[in-house]
């Protein structure tokens, strides 16, 4: 019995390690082999990460070079303006990159339906991977749904990038702290609204994104007088925030701080409160998370308090630069942080590129 449970432990490694290491590369980033779609890939645990900014001062210039290579973008979907965001930083990134002194890099950016279509992302990475893509940037809508095209793409020597939420597989991670993106949110409450009572509406129940921002958010308001008293899902959706919004308002009259895991649905809670007789900025403040263009319009018509903004346009041309990097032999950490930080009245009418110190790439 003993020694079948030893030749069943033994195959399970092995297929784990044929799992990590299939489809040789020559890609010096990942000579050490591909990322385990067995086990989680949490960018939180990685101690070298470094911010963008930093890979800029390490690395240098990008090697000007005539290789060619195809880029793949796979976003959740293009309903949600935070990926569209994305998306237009990838493709005026390889534009550039193309002016700059490498003529030969292409991208090919596709999304599935919504972001419930779990399915069709998965779908669309297969054909990226049939269609010849030399690397896949990817932002999953779950951290498993695309583990059979990740383990696909590494069987073909194909990289696979997390842009903005990690998955089970992954090779590299560009995106922001989703932890301290909670922080940063909890942190504008102290110093904004200082104390009372405060709720939690939350995306997707068991992402890590949502599970990162939720306990950023608490953590950061310990030592506070604001107390968190409810947390509910309303997964990613505007009306349902909407709905868990107005029966925060009902349970809790002394409510004065909501907390939203994105802008989607931090203006769902908006229109809420609209419809009640508090007073938004007065009465109670609703923060959201990921900077999109209609909660800077929210927030410039007094509205929305803050939005913790994880600049998306930004976001993809620095995913685009990390993984060209990589492409052209150079090296990093596996887990590279591109900026967020809390925007509201005070600096919503500054413009992204400055709040980031954005420069354009070097190449020579």
């Amino acid at each position: 019995m003993k020694a079948k449970v030893v030749a069943v432990t033994m195959a399970m490694l092995m297929a784990t390690s044929l799992t990590a290491f299939a489809g040789d590369t020559d890609i010096a980033q990942f000579k050490d082999g591909w990322g385990d779609t067995n086990s989680a890939f949490d960018p939180l645990t990685f101690d070298d990460a470094i911010t963008f900014n930093e890979m800029r001062e390490q690395l240098g210039a990008i090697p000007k070079s005539d290789d060619s290579f195809k880029l793949a973008g796979n976003i959740r979907t293009e309903d949600n303006v935070y990926w569209t965001a994305l998306r237009d930083g990838y493709k005026d990134m390889a534009s550039k990159l193309n002016e700059a002194g490498l003529p030969n890099i292409s991208i090919d950016v596709q999304s599935a339906l919504n972001e419930a279509d779990t399915e069709g992302q998965l779908s669309v990475m297969k054909d990226q991977i049939r269609s010849g893509a030399n690397v896949i940037m990817i932002s999953p809508i779950s951290t498993s749904n695309c583990t059979e095209g990740v383990e696909m793409a590494h069987e073909d020597g194909i990289p696979t990038i997390a842009v903005n939420n990690e998955f089970n597989g992954a090779d590299m991670f560009v995106g922001p702290n989703s932890y301290e993106e909670g922080e940063i949110a909890g942190d504008w409450a102290v110093k904004n609204v200082k104390s009372g009572k405060a709720a939690i509406i939350m995306g997707l129940a068991g992402t890590d994104v949502v599970k990162n921002r939720t306990n950023g958010f608490v953590d950061a308001l310990k030592d506070s007088d604001i107390e968190v008293v409810d947390q509910q899902n309303a997964d990613w959706d505007r009306d349902t925030a909407k709905d868990v919004c107005a029966t925060f308002l009902k349970t809790y009259d002394d409510l004065s701080v909501i907390f939203c895991n994105n802008d989607v649905m931090a203006l769902g809670a908006v229109e809420a409160i609209k419809e009640s007789d508090r007073k938004l900025n007065k009465d109670i403040y609703v923060i959201g998370a990921d900077g999109t263009d209609e909660a800077y319009t929210s927030i410039k018509n007094g509205e929305l308090a803050a939005t913790v903004s994880m600049f998306p346009y930004y976001e993809g041309m620095m995913a685009t630069e990390v993984t060209t990097r990589v492409m052209l032999g150079q090296t990093m950490p596996k887990v590279i942080w591109t900026p967020a930080l809390a925007v509201d009245a005070t600096n919503i009418d500054t413009d992204d590129g400055e709040l980031v110190g954005w420069s354009d790439p070097e190449v020579k």
